[in-house]
């Protein structure tokens, strides 16, 4: 069984990689795969922040059709582009890649007392209470 949680700060670390290649892109595509994993996570702050991240660079994309992350994810038109992003890279993929980087896919060590959701934000660049909603 996927780990939501797991595959969404794996999503979110590969789409750090990818902006600071400044593939855009390509970091869009991570982005949108972390906020479906955070929905599914129940951190649907993490996954509004991705959808932000994802217009801000690209006004037109098909998330602005949608009122939030989890109404895209269930609306049929939505779906369809998920199973393409799903193909583009999958949480299993996501970690080899992590691995291959030398980048830790999960939380950080026990110095740290942030919650998952907090560190996602914290690595969006967007730091606020995150638990889940």
């Amino acid at each position: 069984m996927l780990d939501h949680s797991a595959a969404m700060l794996a999503f979110i670390k590969l789409a750090g990689v990818s902006q600071s290649k400044q593939q855009l892109a390509q970091r869009d595509k991570f982005l949108l795969l972390a906020a479906a994993t955070a929905v599914e996570s129940g951190f649907d702050q993490v996954a509004e922040r991705c959808r932000q991240l994802v217009l801000d660079h690209n006004p037109a994309h098909l998330i602005h059709r949608f009122e939030s992350v989890p109404f895209a994810i269930s609306h049929p038109e939505y779906q369809s582009f998920q199973r393409q992003l799903k193909r583009f890279c999958s949480y299993e993929k996501a970690e080899h890649h992590l691995t291959q980087l030398k980048i830790a896919p999960g939380l950080p060590g026990k110095e740290g007392n942030l919650s998952v959701g907090d560190y996602a934000l914290l690595l969006l660049g967007h730091a606020s209470d995150s638990g889940p909603k």
